[in-house]
C-alpha cells in the first residue's frame, strides 16, 4: 500500500474529531441546511468560535459593514457568524472531498497492477493490445535490485528515392546500433540491431560472423568475451521492394567490469528477457523468483497522482475562501452603481409627488407600496427601493423623520444621497419652505451628473477599442501590401 494512503486519512480523521466536538453546537436560526452540509457548518462554527477572539484572525470590520448594508438586518453578530461559517465550510468540504478522492485514486492505483498472485504477467489474447509495464525487483529484505520496463507482447518510394533514403538510413543506423557505446572501437555494452528504422521503409536483416560473443539481436554474451576483446563483423542487409543494400560494421567487443549492483541488474534483466522469450506462446510470463540465493519479490511501479489531486483541492478551497470576500466587495460596488443610476429618477419622483401636495413621508410610503406590489408580481430587486422600504418601516415604528432620512443617506454612502438626506432632514427641523425648489435644482443636477458619467463611460469605451482598431488596421495593410510586394 502506498505511503500516501495514511496522509490522505489525516483530514477525514480531523473532520471526525471536529464533528464530535461540534455536534452539540446550535447554528444561527436562519441556517436551515440539512444533511452533510449542516455537519460541515457546525464544524465551521466550532472553528470560527475558536478563532474569532484571536487578533488578526479575520478582517471583520469591513465585512460587517458590507453585510449590514446589503442584508438590512440588526443582528449583525448572527449575520457575520453565518457568513464566515459558510466560507469556512466550503474550504472544509473541498479539503475533505479532495482527501477522499485522493484516497480512492491511491487505492485504485494500487489495484491496477498486472502481476498476479503467482508472480506472472498476463498476456492479452491474440490480436489484442500490447501494454508496457514498469517493474521493481526487490530481495526478501526489501532492498531494491533494480527497475525495469517490459513490453508484453506507407508511401511507396521510387528506386532513386530509395537510394537517397539508404544514404540517410545508413548514417542513422550507425548511431542506433552503438546504443550508447562511444564508438565501434570500444564496445562494452549491448548493441542494438533493429529490424527497422523509424521513418525509413527498409527491412533489415543482420548477419554476424561470431555468435559466440553476441546474440543475433546485439546482446553481448559477457562470459564468452575474452579479456583482450574480439572484433565482430556486423552485416546489415537492407531490403525494400526488389532493392537490396548492404552496410558493414566492425565492432571491437571488450569485456565490461561490473560492480555487484550492476552485475545483479544485468543478470536479472537477462533472466527477465529470457522468461519473456520462453513464454512467448504461453498466456502468462512467469517472472524470475530468485537470484544468487536471494528471493526476488516483484512489485509494479505505478503512477499515483493522488497527492497532486489533494493539493489542487486544498488550493481550490483556499482560493474559494479569498474569492468569497471579493465577491462580497463586488456586490457592494454593483450596489453603489445601481444606487447612482436610480438617483435622478428618484429625485424626479420626489419633485413630482411633492409638487402634487404630498409630504416627504407620504412620498416614501407611496414608493414603498409601489415597490412591494412590483416585487409580488415578479419585479426585480432594487437596492434604492429596499432602502426606501426600510425608511418607511422605521417611520411606522415611530422613528424620527430627520434621523430616518440621515440614516438613509449614510446607508447609501454616496455624496448625492448624503446631500439629499441633508435637504430632507433640514426641511423637518427648520421647516424650509423652499424644499420643492431645492429638490428641482437637485433633480437637474442629478441628470447632468448622469449625462457626464455616460459621456465619460463612452470615452473610456472608445479608448478600449483603440488597440483592436490598430490591430485591424495593421492586418488590412498587410493584406494589401504583401500581395503587392510579391507581385514584383
Amino acid at each position: 500500500m502506498s505511503k500516501l494512503f495514511f496522509l490522505y486519512l489525516i483530514i477525514p480523521i480531523l473532520m471526525l474529531v471536529l464533528f464530535l466536538l461540534s455536534k452539540d453546537l446550535d447554528l444561527p436560526e436562519r441556517v436551515e441546511d440539512t444533511g452533510i452540509s449542516r455537519v460541515f457548518l457546525k464544524i465551521s462554527l466550532y472553528i470560527f468560535q475558536k478563532l474569532k477572539e484571536r487578533p488578526f484572525s479575520f478582517s471583520r470590520e469591513k465585512i460587517r459593514t458590507y453585510l449590514g448594508t446589503l442584508e438590512h438586518r440588526k443582528d449583525l453578530e448572527s449575520l457575520e457568524t453565518e457568513y464566515f461559517i459558510r466560507k469556512i465550510s466550503i474550504v472544509l468540504l473541498m479539503a475533505t472531498a479532495g482527501s477522499f478522492l485522493s484516497l480512492m485514486l491511491c487505492i485504485s492505483s494500487g489495484t491496477e497492477g498486472k502481476i498476479t498472485e503467482k508472480g506472472s504477467l498476463e498476456r492479452s489474447d491474440f490480436g489484442g493490445k500490447e501494454y508496457g509495464v514498469d517493474l521493481v525487483a526487490s530481495d526478501e529484505a526489501g532492498n531494491e535490485l533494480g527497475q525495469y520496463h517490459l513490453s508484453v507482447e506507407t508511401r511507396v518510394f521510387t528506386d532513386e528515392e530509395a537510394g537517397k533514403l539508404f544514404e540517410l538510413a545508413s548514417r542513422e543506423l550507425e548511431a542506433v546500433v552503438l546504443n550508447g557505446n562511444e564508438s565501434f572501437d570500444r564496445v562494452t555494452t549491448d548493441l542494438y540491431l533493429p529490424e527497422t528504422i523509424e521513418g525509413f521503409p527498409f527491412d533489415i536483416r543482420w548477419k554476424l560472423d561470431n555468435y559466440e560473443v553476441m546474440h543475433f539481436d546485439g546482446r553481448l554474451i559477457e562470459e564468452k568475451i575474452p579479456e583482450e576483446g574480439v572484433v565482430v563483423e556486423l552485416v546489415a542487409n537492407y531490403s525494400y521492394k526488389d532493392l537490396r543494400y548492404q552496410q558493414v560494421f566492425y565492432a571491437n567487443i571488450l569485456p565490461k567490469v561490473l560492480n555487484p549492483a550492476e552485475r545483479a541488474y544485468v543478470e536479472i534483466e537477462k533472466m527477465l528477457r529470457s522468461a519473456d522469450e520462453e513464454s512467448a506462446e504461453d498466456e502468462e510470463i512467469l517472472l524470475p523468483g530468485s537470484y544468487e540465493d536471494h528471493q526476488i519479490i516483484w512489485s509494479q511501479k505505478l503512477k499515483d497522482n493522488s497527492l497532486l489531486l489533494l493539493l489542487l483541492t486544498l488550493i481550490g478551497g483556499a482560493a474559494s475562501y479569498v474569492l468569497k470576500d471579493k465577491e462580497l466587495k463586488k456586490t457592494m460596488e454593483e450596489r453603489q452603481q445601481e444606487l447612482l443610476s436610480d438617483y435622478p429618477q428618484f429625485v424626479s419622483k420626489l419633485v413630482l409627488y411633492m409638487g402634487a401636495g404630498m409630504t416627504v413621508r407620504n412620498v416614501f410610503e407611496k414608493l414603498s407600496f409601489s415597490y412591494v406590489k412590483k416585487r409580488e408580481n415578479g419585479g426585480e430587486k432594487r437596492y434604492l427601493y429596499e432602502e426606501i422600504l426600510r425608511v418607511n418601516r422605521e417611520l411606522k415604528t415611530g422613528a424620527s423623520e430627520s434621523e430616518a432620512y440621515e440614516r438613509f443617506g449614510a446607508r447609501c454612502a454616496t455624496k448625492q444621497y448624503t446631500r439629499l438626506s441633508t435637504l430632507l432632514s433640514q426641511n423637518i427641523r427648520k421647516g424650509n419652505g423652499e424644499l420643492l425648489s431645492l429638490l428641482s435644482e437637485e433633480s437637474k443636477k442629478a441628470f447632468e451628473e448622469r449625462m457626464d458619467k455616460v459621456k465619460k463611460t463612452g470615452e473610456e469605451a472608445g479608448t478600449k477599442l483603440l488597440l483592436p482598431m490598430i490591430i485591424m488596421l495593421v492586418i488590412v495593410m498587410a493584406m494589401i501590401m504583401i500581395p503587392a510586394y510579391m507581385a514584383f
